[in-house]
């Protein structure tokens, strides 16, 4: 903690000291005439200034500084010049956006500091598909959402502030749209870009490539695109209980074909096909025994945490254009199968002999039931002796959750941007189908991993069995909507907006208990469903008025939701097993504005977002998570502000910030019968919700600031060649994990994520487009960045730190990657 804090400590000089630098390559565009071409992705438009940037937020194309919202755009140039290859990199180039990596598979993203599990809180497109993580056993798919590979992009969309109307659910907070290049009819094209680096702490070289090629079949009519990646980064996690080192070596691969075909010139399909597939490990590690051993990045668990993650999609889309308007058909289909270890040993070794009296282990009763019965095999009777011998038997115990969402989505929509009148109306249908089995598998002690799957598998149930939970849980969220915007021009200064979408989504979840933990609470159970319904309807009002070609002011009120859900949490009481969607209205003014021949971009907003119904989690026992709504609104104030500035040529300095305060406005409270736990674990029939929230505390995972920065510079050297330098820098200010702080058990120690900067450099030399070779740094003062912190003082699964007869509690925290140096290279042909 010590050694954090000071490195946070130190960032925040360097933030001051490199203030002229200046990121968010994003919303910093130079202002652009672009007629609004009725199009779902327009081919890349030809500008007199560096920066212009065409969008498609309002499912029409736009000039990026005419788009009366809250956007930011990043271009495929400057993915390149600051090294962004993933889509969880994004944080570097736009305000007020943080993606948090989970500990168990996927990230969470936030946007204006909207936090809370559940269904996503931002939509996350691969071009015009929505993507979603997997709901799990918990129900929060927004946690998991998946990292993308960002490599022959076009563009990426950063959307602040609800987009209800036009995106729908799991749009509260904002959308981000990853647009990715088609295929050029005319061209014969490709690219290269190869990587080598090293990472401290750590041993070992990682590597990747990357590579793509267009090629034209028939000239103007049709053409595809392959790109293809592999990808291996250097371990640094160590496991001092097991003895490994530098374990976490995570690779990927994966790829994506592109087809276009125009058999008409007013006609444009499009089919695309994406496979990824990632393996690694649990990020997370004892920060604890730093402090106490100087043991940095020590995963010191009885078990091993593999990770897999693979992903497949498959869409096509129609753009029609008849004229008066044009129609834009999509369709895709998704599979994500991501399967995630975890240790459990602490939960069930305290129960373990000699810890507990034998008629004090929880379960007894369910398990002398089915012992009776005659369902546990190999017992010698059913006395607590035995029970306690049962348990012991267990050794070590890993949750192995593998899971399976299945998605199909079709939208179509008509728009016509030619007139004074700019309407967009749709309809949309999505169904998601998620699977997932819960397993704990006991371990081999020796090298911590699971015996799964001979545990159920070859043998019943009973004395001898690796396996000592087998549950699924299969959950169903239908989704279809009605949508439409119009946009009315009244004169060369003034357009008013007015959108509206009308949903309904139906959520069903099942499952079964194929073996039960007695311990837990968990006996048999066939398997059983329930489900939830609802509709409703979404609003938005926007006015923007340009004082000139280069100054624009705009005002919006809009609305966002996301679907509620059923949990399949045990032991809850019935009333507690459904919850209810969210919902918020958002307030916002802003001005853009291009300034000095548009040597400079300012755009500055300020908004407002009233949040009801707000779903929050609970951990029942404090081992199985729960969601339910609470009747305490949260309002969300804040400002944001990102700018450009172009003194010369080959210079361009950029900068982004926001200011956000994200309060409660009465206290939280959970469903009545519902017991909150008190003191030290063991918890049972209780549920924790550590700090619950008061009237006045901020919302989890909400620093009030954050700030980018970036410098580019490159200068001419002859022969066409020049020499490349990039600096950037992201701040976000201090967070905590908790509401309130003030709560027992809550400690800066264990809940507070503090404030921190991470630096990267770039130097190289290249040719134009043609080629370039560079080296790099990314977090070049290694600083130790706490995105989670979980702490055994609060949680039944993780075991405290014993030092010369002193317990410490655990700490784990997830933390952004140490100092990486590397060498890049890229070629184009």
């Amino acid at each position: 903690m010590t050694t954090g804090s000071t490195r946070c400590f130190r960032g925040r000089w360097l933030l001051l000291g490199v203030s002229l630098l200046a990121a968010s390559t994003s919303a910093l565009a130079q202002q652009a005439d672009v007629p609004a071409v009725p199009t779902a992705e327009p081919e890349a438009a030809d500008t007199s200034s560096p920066g212009d940037i065409v969008v498609t937020a309002l499912k029409r194309a736009t000039s990026l500084q005419q788009t009366p919202l809250a956007i930011s755009a990043v271009t495929s140039e400057s993915l390149v010049a600051q090294g962004i290859t993933d889509s969880q990199e994004l944080t570097r180039t736009t305000p007020n956006l943080i993606i948090n990596e989970n500990a168990n598979g996927g990230s969470r993203v936030i946007i204006r500091n909207l936090y809370a599990p559940g269904e996503p809180l931002v939509g996350l497109y691969y071009d015009e598909t929505p993507i979603t993580g997997t709901s799990g056993v918990s129900n929060d798919a927004g946690g998991t959402q998946p990292g993308i590979r960002l490599f022959d992009v076009e563009r990426a969309e950063v959307l602040r502030g609800p987009q209800g109307t036009l995106y729908g659910a799991s749009s509260m907070g904002g959308t981000i749209r990853l647009i990715f290049n088609k295929p050029d009819l005319d061209d014969f094209e490709g690219a290269v870009n190869a990587q080598v680096s090293t990472v401290s702490h750590g041993s070992g070289a990682g590597a990747n490539i990357d590579g793509v090629v267009n090629v034209p079949i028939v000239e103007d009519v049709l053409a595809v695109r392959a790109v293809g990646y592999w990808d291996r980064t250097a371990g640094f996690l160590d496991n001092s209980v097991l003895g490994l080192k530098d374990y976490n070596k995570n690779r990927s691969y994966g790829g994506r074909l592109l087809l276009r075909f125009r058999p008409m010139e007013n006609l444009t399909i499009d089919g695309m096909a994406v496979y990824q597939d990632r393996d690694g490990f649990n990020p997370n590690w004892n920060l604890t025994r730093e402090q106490l051993f100087g043991r940095r990045f020590d995963q010191d668990l009885r078990t091993q945490t593999p990770q897999s993650d693979k992903f497949q999609l498959y869409s096509g889309t129609l753009n029609w254009d008849f004229s008066f308007a044009t129609l834009t058909a999509i369709a895709s289909y998704s599979k994500r199968d991501l399967a995630v270890n975890f240790d459990y040993a602490p939960f069930f070794s305290r129960y373990f002999t000699g810890n507990i009296a034998a008629n004090r282990v929880p379960g007894y009763g369910n398990f002398a039931n089915d012992c009776n019965h005659g369902l546990i095999g190999g017992a010698n009777g059913c006395s607590p002796e035995e029970y306690q011998r049962f348990v012991t038997g267990w050794g070590s115990l890993t949750a192995y959750q593998p899971q399976s969402t299945k998605t199909s989505t079709q939208e179509i929509r008509l728009a016509d941007a030619q007139h004074a009148i700019k309407w967009t109306v749709g309809f949309f249908h999505s169904n998601r189908d998620n699977f997932t089995r819960s397993l704990l598998n006991t371990v081999d002690p020796a090298t911590g991993r699971q015996l799964y799957p001979s545990g159920y598998s070859n043998a019943p149930y009973g004395f001898g069995s690796t396996t000592q939970l087998d549950r699924t849980i299969a959950d169903t969220l239908k989704q279809i909507a009605v949508f439409g915007e119009a946009t009315w021009q009244v004169n060369d200064k003034l357009e008013l907006t007015a959108g509206a979408r009308w949903f309904e989504y139906e959520k069903s979840t099942g499952a079964e208990v194929i073996i039960p933990n007695y311990v837990a609470g968990n006996v048999r159970l066939p398997f059983s469903e329930l489900s939830g319904k609802e509709n409703g309807t979404l609003l938005k009002f926007n006015a923007s008025y340009k004082f000139s070609r280069d100054v624009m002011l705009y005002g919006l009120a809009s609305q966002g939701y996301r679907p509620g859900g059923v949990n399949q949490t045990l032991g809850l009481p019935s009333y507690a097993t459904t919850y209810d969607s969210d919902q918020l209205w958002n307030y916002e003014i802003g001005l853009k504005t291009s300034l000095f021949n548009r040597k400079v971009t300012l755009n500055v907003d300020v908004f407002q977002m009233d949040w009801s119904n707000v779903q929050i989690s609970a951990s029942y026992q404090g081992a199985f998570g729960f969601i339910t709504n609470t009747p305490s609104g949260t309002r969300i104030r804040g400002a944001e502000m990102d700018a450009a500035y172009y003194p010369i040529d080959g210079l361009a300095l950029r900068a982004s910030g926001s200011y956000t305060s994200a309060k409660l406005q009465d206290n939280i409270s959970l469903p009545s019968g519902i017991n909150l736990c008190t003191g030290a674990p063991p918890y049972l029939g209780c549920a924790v919700l550590a700090g619950i929230g008061r009237k006045g505390n901020t919302v989890p995972y909400s620093p009030e600031w954050t700030a980018q920065g970036s410098a580019d510079y490159t200068q001419p050297i002859g022969n066409d060649m020049e020499i490349f330098y990039h600096g950037n820098i992201s701040y976000r200010s201090s967070s905590w994990t908790v509401y309130d702080r003030t709560a027992p058990n809550i400690t800066a120690a264990g809940m507070e994520l503090p404030g921190f900067a991470t630096v990267g450099l770039r130097f190289g030399v290249q040719k134009g487009d043609r080629w370039g070779l560079y080296v790099f740094a990314n977090n070049v003062f290694d600083v130790i960045g706490a995105v989670n912190k979980t702490t055994s003082a609060t949680s039944s699964v993780l075991a405290p730190v014993v030092s010369n007869g002193v317990t410490y509690p655990s700490v784990y925290v997830t933390s952004s990657p140490p100092r990486v140096i590397g060498l890049s290279l890229r070629t184009r042909f």
